[in-house]
């Protein structure tokens, strides 16, 4: 059975539906969740028990490694309860949904407020800000060359660095992470199909960690994957480095931005040396590309 129960659990998982066709196997490889962990967050003892149609919740890791405690599985049941009955108030639901998007409107303006505020106060200020580009200028991310990942096209002329989390945090903005390695992508991210991007690297490139953060995972019990890293970021992203050919990081281990992390090889389902990256937010895989800053 691919990996281990350890650290996961369902508190605080997404819950989803079996679709036509999966399994076990397949809906590990989609959210990147061990199967055990699948099967013990769900009560379940075996992958055939994974059936079309049925509700489970995929589970999501604890830093601190405890296993799932009975009381957590309680409370998954209970979620799962609350969702099946949620499908009777539909109405109720709608109008909630609709407040939720005046706050979410509401919190956007009030945000832009703010930043408006700040760019006028940093106008007046000294002459270094005079010499500096303007707001606008800066908080649009410089241009990606996505046919060799992380060059920057010609004529952008930009250099400035990445937005790390804790800034993005500050200044409640998305933050920029660094591109893995350099090199072509060779399959892109695509919903429900491919969950990153696979960069072509020469066996034995350096990978290196795209933003600060604690190693939550490394090792080769997630099936296709190969050897795989994962690494927990402050601003509550999660950044997947697989098919390596060579871990250089433990678990539990803190690194920094541009650590060397790994060697590229061709471990998993791959049949020339490259690099899954995904970045994933929460537990729902985002497109690598629209958060990449450069080298």
């Amino acid at each position: 059975m691919g990996g281990s129960a350890v650290g996961w659990t369902a508190v605080g998982g997404s819950p989803i539906v079996v679709g036509a066709g999966d399994n076990l196997d397949t809906i590990s490889g989609r959210y990147g969740v061990p199967a055990a962990a699948l099967l013990a967050a769900n009560g379940l003892s075996r992958a055939s028990e994974v059936k079309s149609g049925m509700r489970i919740v995929v589970p999501v890791y604890h830093e601190d490694g405890h296993a799932v405690a009975s009381a957590e599985k309680e409370k998954s049941r209970k979620h799962e309860k609350d969702l099946a009955d949620s499908e009777s108030s539909k109405p109720a639901r709608k109008v909630k949904d609709k407040e939720k998007e005046k706050d979410a409107k509401a919190e956007k303006r009030g945000k832009e407020a703010e930043k408006s505020a700040s760019r006028d106060k940093e106008a007046k200020g000294a002459k270094v800000a005079e010499k500096e580009p303007s707001k606008s200028s800066e908080t649009k991310k410089p241009a990606i060359d996505k046919t060799p990942t992380g060059n920057l096209e010609s004529g952008s002329g930009e250099t400035k660095a990445p937005l790390t989390g804790a800034q993005a945090d500050a200044a409640g903005t998305e933050p920029e992470f660094r591109w893995p390695a350099r090199g072509r992508i060779i399959q892109g991210f695509k919903a429900g199909g491919n969950d990153g991007i696979n960069i072509s690297l020469p066996a034995g490139t350096s990978v290196r960690a795209a933003e600060n953060g604690v190693v939550v995972y490394s090792g080769d019990g997630l099936k296709g994957y190969g050897n795989l890293i994962l690494i927990k970021h402050p601003n509550g992203f999660v950044t997947a480095y697989g098919n390596n050919g060579e871990l250089d990081v433990k678990r539990g281990q803190h690194v920094t931005r541009g650590q060397v992390i790994a060697k590229s090889g061709d471990t998993g389902n791959v049949n020339s040396p490259q690099l899954h990256f995904e970045l994933r937010k929460g537990s729902t895989p985002v497109d690598p590309t629209s958060y990449l800053a450069g080298l």
